[in-house]
């Protein structure tokens, strides 16, 4: 009996520990694929582009909201690098989903599956060409119900067809 019992434990400790170090072995920049859908108003000055930046993110991970609940908690940012081509006009982020995690006592503020962050690019008469290239970074932390792993900055290059 007294065996059973040890190895019932150990089994346990091993299932509980091969959890963790399985979360620390995936990297941070394979828990999110960034990939973008656009829509293209034309004005008097030039163009106005939708820019809808989708995140899908890996099942059974979750990265915090824009406006994470709790301060210690990197919140999900997209920046955009500078151009003369375009100027970001607005940028919303999609509204949180809350969830109870067995690391927090309180609900935690998320995205899971899939968030898509909405932006506004104005592109001026000047600019020729027929694509559109935004680039910029994507600042995450991705997490798991049992651990977080360290926040990352995940680069992106966008392409839009102006018409």
């Amino acid at each position: 009996m007294k065996t059973v019992k040890t190895f019932i434990f150990i089994i346990t400790i091993f299932l509980f520990y091969s959890s963790v170090i399985f979360a620390q072995n995936i990297k941070p920049e394979n828990v999110v694929d960034i990939s973008s859908k656009s829509a293209i108003d034309k004005t008097k000055e030039g163009k106005e582009v939708t820019l809808n930046i989708i995140l899908s993110i890996k099942d059974t991970w979750h990265i915090n909201a824009n406006e994470p609940l709790d301060e210690s908690l990197a919140p999900t940012v997209v920046k955009f690098d500078q151009s003369r081509d375009y100027a970001v006009q607005s940028v919303k982020y999609p509204p949180a989903e809350m969830v109870k995690l067995s690391f927090s006592n309180n609900d935690v503020a998320v995205y899971e599956m899939q968030a898509t962050i909405r932006t506004k690019l104005f592109v001026g008469k000047t600019y020729k060409g027929g694509k559109l290239t935004v680039e910029g970074t994507l600042q995450y932390q991705p997490c798991n119900d049992q651990t977080c792993l360290f926040p990352i900055s995940k680069p992106f290059s966008l392409e839009i067809k102006l018409k």
